[in-house]
């Protein structure tokens, strides 16, 4: 059989004979590509208007249709211009099977396909390699598109992807392993995140012998799937992935599960039955659509602890995750939804940087993330309905159960009010707690004690755990001490009075460390804390982190605080029930005023002891933490196990205190103690460094900076230069420029050496960026000379690595060399890892600058797998665009995109603007150079878009110039 005479798949192309037929003209080619595209079908003249004229059409467009019809008809082949019917208000084009390459493609598709079916792998291999070789490009790739053919393209299209796929698998069936592996490499140049063909790709090289390819292209497959959707790999893959000791299994010694967020379930839950069943009943008809519960009731009511008990039954129908947000609706300031949704996108792995600043991004952000997911979300303690309602995701089979004291009915949600507990419900609870025999043989004084605690789950806890803490005591005495004291809160707001009786109560009875402790928590951030922190605000000492002490296990047997689970460093984690938390207030209030702020001033302090000592043990350094005892006050430190078990592991410490230590950084500030909140703040800036928490650094500098009555000391300089870092990461380069100079001029002012020298290597790292690299290389020559004089070798190799970098910009490696060499030995001689591996990043530059690509591969290879052994996933991402720009440069496309796809996804997580932008340009062009019109416009858009948000005109023109060769 000849070629088709009409061809779309590929550039616009008409032949008779075997001859080419040359038809001219814009608007007579978008006429043919309409009608080819909807073969022997009726076009309508105002179809082919709405292609014609996209922007608007003229009055004379349907005389113009016309003209170029018989333009057309005037290029064709005679028997194509028979084929050109014209019909009331349009035209069709009647084209047989073989005549054009898209019904041909369809017709030999259908035989692979049977062919298959049938078993017939060598039959079917042949009738798929006859479909796709029609394929000469994207569909009329040289033809101005229109929106008008977007579903007849978006169809064709992904016929083809599908008959690529089922070619593949026929490939791997048969096993012919050369073809595969270059077919498998084209199509994940195209779809990077299919983990399909990952999988497809491991298993061929790893049957082909080729087992460190195999090792290698897992690697890639992890790396391009947890920077893109900050997940790991699926089971399928990480299971070939370990068969051939692949990335994983070198990097990690277990595979997290999804994100579980939620407390710790009660173990004696008792009664509800009708409230668990109704709302499991009602969360597992979330499918196709979200399902919202929101369960309503009175304090003391049991709604938190209902929706975590059935949270936790209900867990397996959301295999994606389970995640909690405490919205503090009863405490003094309610979380606001804009700072709640960053903690629930943390959850699901985007990290600080890439969370925009506005509620409605980041609700939209969060729907995203959420569309094609089971996850179930618990909100606790709402305000109201609009503090809930940008939390709520869109679409997709998640489901989210809401508490609050208030009945929400703004709400799109299904209403659960919750009433007093029924009678036999907190009848059986108490019992549960003072004992079966105690309960029938005093069941007239339990009638009267639950009576008093008004059927409330809380009351009746806390009632029927000081029954059973004063074994002295009879059921009937607890119900008159009960009964007093309710006379004596009378006052107290309905809803509250039981509990407030019952904590009353309690505390009166408590040993002076219990009572302490429980004073503590009023003064305690309003989060989960570890028991450690309370047994310093106490004054316990060493003996912190056991429930013992501090009268910690008193509150936890009268119910007064409970354990929410264990912390990374394996630490239980305490928390107190608001109404019990504003009760401690209260009491909080008539200790002395000297030792009130003497409670919070120790806790600031151990937490920034703490800080210091976890950087100290940190796998990498920051240069904006200048060390230093933090201001000091009579108290307790940080118990010796502890400070241990944060040096072991100060990364997993720092997340675990995360927001303890922001609220810290807030509280001393609202003590007037600025220093302090300078020193944990400053102590901060490394750890939101790695992870990415832009946005508690940006926060937490400027409220220390606004709250200074002057910046005229080291630490109002060292959070200078720590904002210039984060502005110089964010494209900010004015901003970043203005805070290295400022800071660098107060340390002079200081006689300090050292913060002149970081100050200095920020202030020369924007001149560089921005091109300046007379002022950058002076600058870093400046920080070079500091950081001698005061005897730092690690400075003097980051201040070294800096000025290679200035002459390698200009393209003069022998001039860099020395630097180089200087730099690498000095950071061997320090131990410093990360930073070696940052000079090894500059001696591959040199190594290319020599001509020398696969000396400079090794070097970055061997930077990678440093960054990738600290866990540093921001170094790694440059060290991966690198690699990708080297392979494109050695015409490795598909290797290439992979790896950019990833660097793109994390440097928009990381904010970096610029690489973004330089990342999207380079798959523009590689997309360009294999014929992908479509997906490499799309790139081209985006870095376009890019580069005039960052207001560089050259870049931008470039890229649209780009563009417009395109079309």
């Amino acid at each position: 059989m000849g070629e088709p005479a009409f061809g779309v798949l590929g550039p616009l192309r008409v032949k008779t004979d075997g001859a080419a037929v040359r038809i001219g003209g814009a608007k007579p080619r978008a006429v043919l590509a309409t009608l080819l595209l909807q073969p022997n079908g009726f076009v309508s003249v105002d179809l082919l208007t709405e292609v014609l004229w996209p922007g608007g059409a003229p009055r004379s467009a349907v005389a113009n249709v016309r003209t170029h019809v018989r333009t057309l008809r005037q290029l064709l082949p005679p028997a194509a211009v028979a084929a050109l019917r014209t019909e009331p208000g349009g035209y069709a084009l009647d084209v047989a099977p073989g005549e054009l390459d898209a019904l041909l493609f369809e017709q030999r598709l259908a035989v692979a396909r049977a062919a298959r079916d049938r078993g017939e792998d060598s039959g079917a291999l042949r009738g798929y390699e006859a479909a796709l070789g029609l394929w000469r490009g994207g569909v009329l790739q040289d033809v101005r598109s229109s929106v008008v053919w977007d579903p007849a393209v978006a169809r064709i299209e992904e016929l083809r992807s599908l008959a690529a796929d089922e070619c593949l698998e026929v490939r791997l069936r048969l096993g012919d392993y050369a073809h595969l592996v270059s077919g498998l490499r084209s199509r994940l140049a195209e779809s990077p995140l299919r983990e399909d063909l990952w999988r497809m790709l491991v298993h061929a090289l790893r049957d082909a012998g080729r087992v460190a390819e195999a090792r290698s292209a897992y690697a890639e497959a992890e790396r391009v799937i947890a920077a893109e959707l900050g997940v790991e790999p699926s089971a399928p893959l990480r299971a070939i992935g370990a068969e051939v000791n692949g990335y994983a299994a070198r990097r990690r010694s277990a595979t997290p599960a999804p994100v579980c967020q939620l407390p710790m379930d009660i173990p004696d839950f008792t009664g509800r039955a009708v409230e668990v069943a109704d709302l499991e009943a009602l969360l597992s008809t979330a499918g196709r659509h979200p399902v919202v519960a929101a369960v309503s009731g009175a304090p003391g009511s049991g709604k938190s602890t209902l929706a975590v008990h059935v949270a936790h039954r209900v867990r397996t129908a959301f295999p994606d995750g389970q995640l909690f947000a405490d919205l503090a609706g009863t405490s003094e300031c309610p979380r606001e939804p804009a700072e709640v949704l960053a903690e629930l996108l943390r959850g699901l792995g985007v990290i600080d940087s890439v969370i925009p600043g506005e509620l409605g991004e980041r609700a939209a952000m969060f729907r995203s993330r959420l569309a094609q997911r089971r996850c179930l979300i618990v909100l606790d303690d709402a305000v109201g309905a609009a503090q809930v309602s940008p939390l709520l995701p869109g679409t997709g089979g998640s489901a989210v159960l809401v508490t609050s004291r208030r009945r929400m009915p703004g709400l799109p949600a299904h209403a659960c009010p919750l009433g007093l507990m029924r009678y036999d419900d907190a009848r059986a609870l108490f019992g549960a707690i003072v004992g079966a025999e105690r309960l029938l043989r005093e069941g007239a004084d339990a009638d009267r004690v639950l009576t008093e605690c008004g059927s409330l789950p809380l009351a009746v806890r806390i009632a029927a755990a000081r029954l059973v803490n004063r074994p002295g005591w009879s059921v009937s005495t607890l119900a008159d001490s009960l009964r007093d004291e309710r006379g004596r809160l009378g006052a107290v707001r309905s809803g509250e009075l039981e509990v407030r009786a019952g904590a009353e109560l309690s505390y009166r009875h408590l040993p002076e460390a219990a009572a302490l402790a429980f004073r503590t928590f009023g003064d305690l951030p309003d989060e989960a804390v570890p028991g450690w922190l309370v047994a310093v605000a106490t004054g316990s000492g060493e003996q912190a982190g056991e429930e013992s002490v501090g009268g910690l296990e008193t509150l936890l047997d009268e119910h007064l605080v409970e354990v929410t689970g264990r912390d990374d460093l394996g630490l239980n984690r305490y928390r107190m029930h608001d109404l019990l938390r504003s009760y401690a207030r209260e009491l909080a209030l008539t200790d002395h005023q000297e030792t009130r702020m003497r409670r919070r001033l120790v806790v600031i302090d151990a937490l920034t002891a703490l800080a210091r000592a976890a950087n100290a043990a940190m796998p990498t350094r920051f240069l904006g933490v200048l060390g230093g005892e933090p201001a000091a006050c009579d108290g307790e430190r940080p118990p010796t196990a502890v400070a241990a078990l944060v040096r072991e592991r100060p990364v997993d410490w720092f997340e675990s205190e995360h927001r303890n230590l922001v609220a810290a950084v807030d509280a001393a500030v609202r003590l007037g103690r600025t220093d302090r909140a300078a020193a944990l703040a400053i102590e901060l800036a490394g750890f939101f460094d790695m992870r990415g928490y832009y946005g508690d650094w940006l926060r937490t500098h400027r409220l220390v900076l606004d709250a200074m009555p002057s910046h005229d000391g080291a630490g109002a300089a060292a959070l200078l230069r720590n904002l210039g870092q984060l502005h110089l990461y964010q494209d900010r380069y004015e901003d970043a420029l203005t805070s290295f100079d400022r800071s660098r001029a107060l340390f002079a002012e200081l006689g300090h050496r050292t913060g002149v020298a970081v100050a200095a290597v920020g202030a020369g790292s924007v001149h560089r960026v921005v091109g300046e690299l007379d002022s950058a290389l002076r600058m870093f020559t400046m920080a070079l000379r500091h950081f001698a004089a005061t005897g730092d070798p690690h400075g003097e190799a980051v201040a070294r690595n800096a000025i290679a970098s200035v002459w390698l910009e200009r393209e003069d490696p022998e001039a860099a060399a020395g630097w180089l060499r200087g730099a690498l030995e000095l950071s061997l001689v320090v131990g410093d890892r990360h930073r070696e591996a940052q000079v090894r990043r500059r001696v591959a530059v040199l190594h290319e600058l020599r001509g020398e690509p696969q000396a400079a591969r090794g070097e970055l290879e061997h930077a990678l797998g440093i960054f990738d052994e600290l866990a540093d996933l921001h170094c790694a991402a440059y060290v991966q665009q690198s690699i990708a720009e080297l392979c494109l440069r050695q015409g490795e496309s598909g290797e290439a995109s992979a790896l950019l796809v990833g660097a793109l996804a994390v440097q928009q997580q990381l904010g970096d603007r610029r690489a973004e932008a330089r990342v999207a340009g380079l798959l523009g062009e590689l997309h360009d150079a294999t014929g992908r019109t479509q997906t490499a416009r799309h790139y081209f858009h985006r870095s376009l878009a890019t580069w005039r948000r960052l207001d560089v005109p050259d870049e931008a023109g470039l890229m649209d110039a780009k563009l417009r060769a395109l079309r």
